[in-house]
């Protein structure tokens, strides 16, 4: 059965450079919907190829592998353990192309340049200022959300609500075991949760923050073989929330009720 993409040719368009840092968000469904429509292929391991081929040795590929299950039963198995995140990490956890990050609540696998320093870290503040989504600020790497709206899924607006210390969070830890390479330890880390008690459901991004992303050329929007994908400079986009979230009433980004 023949392939869906020219994987080479599909990465080379969304302008990726080598030594980048990238974070890939992904939604596959449509992916092999369309794939399977057409009695072709779409094959997980020569795409991830592409991408490691193009950012090359100084690289580093960093793919979503969050979890709630330490939250709800103390337990993570970082070799089994599933992601929320979609196919693309479930099909690679568990596998050596990948090594997976130490906070067991958002968990990234990573491959690359950064790969040893990042999964040495220990990263019990799941957002604080040691933690895997700040080093990917700092470095200004590039968030691409493939097939998926980024307002869904851009988990840096809670780094910045934890900056700016918003009222319908608060600092909670979570305590439980992990197990890595078959040794199982007792571990607590912190996550910046909502207040139940308030009745607050979460936090939205208006669709009017596409307009400042655009305009401070923070978001990049293309379209490839009908595929939506959107890449976001992580720092460009972190320092426009700081200073959304310093005005007294932030119409663009602000908490959900139920």
């Amino acid at each position: 059965m023949s392939q869906l993409l020219n994987y080479k040719n599909f990465v080379e368009k969304l302008d990726i450079k080598k030594g980048e840092i990238l974070l890939l968000n992904s939604n596959f469904f449509n992916i092999f919907l369309k794939a399977r429509t057409k009695k072709k292929t779409f094959d997980f391991d020569m795409f991830i190829d592409a991408i490691i081929s193009k950012i090359g040795k100084k690289g580093t590929l960093l793919i979503p592998a969050y979890s709630w299950e330490f939250c709800k039963t103390q337990n993570f198995d970082f070799n089994k353990t599933k992601s929320i995140c979609g196919s693309l990490p479930n099909y690679f956890i568990g596998k050596n192309r990948f090594y997976r990050s130490n906070n067991p609540i958002y968990s990234f696998l990573i491959r690359g340049f950064y790969q040893r320093y990042l999964c040495s870290l220990k990263n019990d503040d799941s957002f604080g200022k040691k933690s895997i989504f700040n080093f990917l600020i700092k470095k200004k790497a590039k968030n691409i959300f493939f097939d998926i709206d980024y307002k869904d899924s851009f988990t840096f607006v809670h780094v910045a609500e934890q900056e700016a210390k918003v009222s319908y969070r608060f600092k909670k830890k979570f305590t439980g075991f992990c197990k890595k390479n078959g040794i199982r330890r007792k571990v607590s880390t912190i996550v910046f949760s909502r207040k139940l008690e308030t009745g607050v459901k979460g936090t939205k991004i208006d669709s009017s923050f596409d307009n400042i992303l655009v305009n401070k050329k923070a978001i990049i929007y293309k379209k490839l073989m009908n595929i939506n994908c959107q890449i976001i400079d992580v720092f460009k986009a972190y320092e426009i929330m700081k200073k959304l979230f310093k005005k007294k009433k932030n119409e663009y980004i602000y908490p959900v009720y139920k």
